[in-house]
């Protein structure tokens, strides 16, 4: 694939939160009258914001949203990511492979920028990719709207069509295509089809098989 930057999503992607969010979402969404699983709240909502989450799960349920929900909401799955997060298997050495070969890289995410900062903090990517992370809260539209990852692109410097986004979720994936660039989605935990079906034109189930798609030469075991 010919391409000069990549963007990634993050939760999901570059860090493994997406665990620890789900379980604080499926325990909050009982005050909204919404009594689900951890894996269907997962599929039914990964890569939603948490606003939209509420609203929907309000429309459902007839029970409107408490006054100070979704910034309580937010405010623990912060909290509990910042504390425990860990990256996502193999990608740092991604990272670590782009960088060799010069390749420029950024991140483009439904969250606020303080809970980017804290959670790609813990695990070293934010630090290494200051000033390339866009946050839906710089942004008009969250995805599946094109905005943060177009805001991402121009943050890293680069053409919509020569870049590449690694996504995890079938929003983050139309917003990816949206946007002009090209997805691979990243199916550790639902099944390759749907982010295919979604717009992805490769789907990958671990970070080592990225290496082949972009042409990197990753260190085994790094």
């Amino acid at each position: 694939m010919n391409y000069d930057a990549i963007i990634f999503d993050c939760d999901g992607v570059l860090i493994d939160s997406e665990p620890i969010a789900v379980a604080i979402l499926t325990e909050d969404l009982l005050e909204l009258g919404l009594r689900t699983t951890e894996e269907e709240a997962h599929h039914r909502f990964t890569g939603w914001a948490s606003s939209e989450i509420a609203a929907a799960v309000s429309a459902e349920t007839g029970i409107p949203v408490p006054d100070g929900w979704v910034t309580r909401h937010n405010a623990s799955v912060r909290e509990a990511v910042a504390a425990a997060v860990e990256p996502i298997a193999g990608v740092l050495d991604v990272l670590d492979a782009l960088d060799a070969a010069g390749v420029r890289w950024g991140v483009a995410s439904q969250s606020g920028l303080s809970y980017l900062e804290r959670a790609l903090g813990r695990v070293g990517i934010w630090q290494r990719a200051r000033g390339r992370v866009a946050s839906s809260q710089m942004v008009a539209r969250p995805k599946p709207a094109p905005d943060v990852y177009l805001k991402a692109m121009e943050l890293v410097g680069v053409r919509p069509d020569r870049v590449i986004v690694v996504e995890d979720s079938p929003t983050g994936v139309r917003a990816g295509v949206a946007a002009g660039g090209r997805v691979i989605g990243y199916a550790v935990d639902r099944a390759p089809a749907l982010l295919l079906s979604a717009g992805a034109s490769h789907a990958v189930t671990a970070m080592a098989d990225l290496g082949p798609i972009l042409g990197l030469r990753l260190q085994a075991g790094a």
